[in-house]
Parts: structure tokens; sequence; C-alpha cells
């Protein structure tokens, strides 16, 4: 069965989508350039690329031929096609389905992916077969969200507790640093960086997500509709705080396989 996004694939899923490439961008881009080493690439997959940020953010990153994104929301591939140029390309295709449509590369990129999926050491093993000899694999996924600041507490903890009920994992990165490599790949590099947000790019993030999901079964039947538009206020008050102020902080795994 072909899990659920929680996030959506509306506008309103895109522009957040927008805003998270813009708070992460550096952070992914610091950790490509260490793992992707001075190899020239000639096919990169980034897998569940959305509206296409992370697909560019290789190719403008990584010394590669072709970059393409694979997608399963046929909403975001539309949204990325209208980016399309020479080197980067999109394609419809649920990304746990292998083999892959346009046959194995040597880099696969994924982030913010298997959080989103009930079996990470499955999906992982799977894309394995779709590297080709000498390639490599970089994940980065959430190892821990640190705030201290109760709107941004009780926002993570709804997030959290939503994913759980359908066997996904906000907490990512523990997971895929403890799974086993699959069969000819090992763990070339493994480490956790820290990355402090704004508290009105954290809202704003959140508030996109919220009027995504608020509406959903799960929310339905576990919080108050009242409770609900009191957090939705709270966001949009801190939203409007353009200030440097700083009050949460992400955890990022970064890995890489290889052979």
């Amino acid at each position: 069965m072909k899990p659920r996004y929680l996030f959506g694939d509306s506008d309103v899923a895109a522009r957040r989508l927008q805003l998270l490439a813009e708070v992460f961008g550096e952070s992914t881009r610091a950790f490509m350039r260490r793992a992707a080493g001075r190899e020239r690439i000639g096919l990169a997959i980034d897998l569940g690329c959305g509206p296409g940020f992370t697909t560019h953010l290789i190719a403008e990153t990584i010394e590669c031929e072709r970059v393409i994104g694979l997608e399963a929301s046929q909403r975001f591939v539309e949204i990325a096609h209208a980016t399309t140029t020479e080197r980067v390309e999109f394609e419809l295709h649920d990304v746990l389905t292998v083999p892959f449509p346009i046959g194995p590369a040597e880099l696969i990129f994924c982030r913010f992916l298997l959080t989103h999926l009930e079996d990470p050491a499955g999906a992982i093993a799977k894309w394995a077969t779709q590297l080709r000899p000498g390639g490599r694999m970089m994940i980065e996924e959430v190892e821990a969200i640190r705030t201290a600041n109760p709107v941004f507490e009780r926002y993570v903890g709804i997030v959290e507790a939503m994913l759980a009920s359908q066997r996904n994992y906000l907490y990512a990165g523990p997971i895929v640093a403890g799974i086993e490599p699959p069969a000819g790949l090992e763990v070339a590099g493994s480490e956790v960086k820290t990355l402090a947000v704004r508290n009105c790019d954290a809202a704003r993030m959140f508030g996109f997500n919220l009027r995504v999901w608020k509406d959903d079964e799960f929310m339905l039947a576990h919080y108050s509709s009242e409770s609900i538009r009191e957090l939705e206020a709270a966001l949009d008050a801190i939203a409007r705080d353009e200030s440097a102020a700083s009050e949460i902080a992400w955890e990022m795994r970064q890995m890489v396989l290889r052979p």
C-alpha cells in the first residue's frame, strides 16, 4: 500500500517546502560537498523530490551530468517540470518501486523522506539495488528537534503522534543510524549536525503544515478545534516577529553508504 504523505501536495504544501528548502539549504549543501568528493558523477537521483528544490540543489552543488528527481505526487511533478533544465529532469514515480524507470545511478539522495516510510530499512535495501558499482547513497533525516518554546513543543508533539499513528517516525535519524547496511555497502560517514532556526521561520513552516492537516481524521479524533485554533494563532504571532531570535534547533543525521 502506498504510504500516505501527511503534509500534502497542495499549493500551501509547496510553499512550505520552498521555505524548508531555504532554511535547510546551506546545511544540506555542506553535507553534499563533504560526501560527494571530487569525482564527477554521471547520474544523480533525488528521491521524493517534491517540487524540485533539492534536485536543483544537487545540480548546483555536485559535479554531475544529470540529476533526476523522482516524485509520486502528480501535482509536485507538474510544478517541478516548469523548472526543468538541460541537466535537471523530473519523473512521476513511487520511490518504493524498483527498478527505477531511469535505471541505476552513481548517486542516490534523499532528505526528510524516510521519516514518512513505515519500513526505512526495506526502502534503503531497495534503493541500494539502483546504485551503479562504486556509487553512493546520501541520507539526511531528523535526529532530534530541541526547543524549550512551549508553542513549538506543542506542535512537535502533535506531529510526532500523527506520524506514529501510521507507523512513521518524526525522528528517523536514530533509526537510520541503527540500520544494517544492505549487502555490498558500508557506512562511509555518519554524523549529526545541529542547525539553529529562527523562530519566525520555524513558525511559518509549522503554520503551513497545520493548515494542511488540521482537519485530518487523526486531528479531529484527538484534539479539540479550539486547541488547534489556539496553536495556529500562537504560531502566526511568532511568525510575524522577524527578529533573529531562535529557540529551536534541528539535529540532522547525515549518512553516506557506499561499497
